[in-house]
């Protein structure tokens, strides 16, 4: 039975709602959190939720603030005057990663990714167990925003592309090499990591993803390739060589509930 969460984002100091999802035979301790991919919901990763309750992980899904290009109607700015949507994630992912208790461990989409990084790295890795990121975090941001517009919003003009491209770049907040370089070093070391990329991208290029994780050497990273994959697709048309990879490394990183021994007293 699913089960709300309200949380109060940090960002703001107003309430954000969350699902929980529990599995029906969980075997491990940790939750897991899901965090969407730009331009999706909580809707998008139910696939995965699935999977995860199947594998004995209860999970939690939420709605990203700013999860859609509506930039018009609110500022990306935090409550400590950060301006940018990365920042305004990452207060929301740590926000929701505060308020469940036990360990977690972050399973992460594309752009946002990012963030999730920023807000593990906000907590130096307290009580997180690692991080799943599937088509993310990568660099190369005026390629990969380019190519957003291009084939996954259809911009025909690329006067107009390029528009919505540096104005974007804006949105998601400057400085990002940097502030993200720094982010990392705040992460522990050996905090595990396992790197989810399609060969076939049209949006992000497995060279944005290997840029970014570049930026440390001091990450226990795993990385899992699909030859013929595409942005986002692994679970759906990969899940031969997609599940039993995820499985591998959340098992190797998480805390297997002890089974109570029962007694025979005849």
């Amino acid at each position: 039975m699913i089960k709300k969460l309200f949380i109060k984002d940090q960002t703001r100091g107003l309430p954000f709602d969350a699902e929980l999802m529990p599995a029906k035979n969980r075997k491990f301790e940790e939750t897991v959190v899901l965090v969407h991919n730009f331009g999706g919901s909580r809707r998008t990763v139910l696939r995965h939720a699935r999977l995860l309750n199947d594998l004995g992980f209860d999970c939690v899904r939420f709605d990203l603030i700013f999860h859609q290009a509506k930039p018009q109607q609110k500022l990306p700015i935090t409550a400590d005057l950060r301006f940018g949507v990365r920042h305004v994630w990452a207060n929301q992912i740590e926000s929701l990663l505060n308020a469940i208790s036990g360990r977690k461990i972050l399973y992460t989409f594309s752009m946002p990714s990012g963030a999730a990084f920023e807000a593990v790295a906000k907590r130096q890795g307290r009580d997180v167990a690692g991080i799943v990121a599937d088509s993310g975090p990568f660099l190369q941001l005026h390629k990969c925003v380019w190519n957003l517009y291009q084939h996954e919003y259809d911009v025909k003009s690329r006067v107009l592309r390029a528009g919505f491209t540096a104005a974007s770049l804006v949105l998601w907040g400057l400085s990002y090499k940097k502030q993200m370089k720094e982010a990392l070093e705040e992460i522990p070391r050996s905090f595990p990591v396992l790197s989810i990329r399609g060969w076939n991208d049209p949006l992000v290029p497995v060279s944005a993803i290997d840029e970014f994780f570049a930026q440390q050497n001091h990450l226990d990273l795993e990385t899992v390739a699909l030859p013929d994959g595409s942005h986002l697709n692994g679970l759906r048309d990969f899940p031969m060589d997609y599940v039993p990879r995820v499985e591998k490394f959340l098992v190797r990183v998480s805390t297997p509930i002890a089974q109570v021994a029962t007694v025979d007293h005849r």
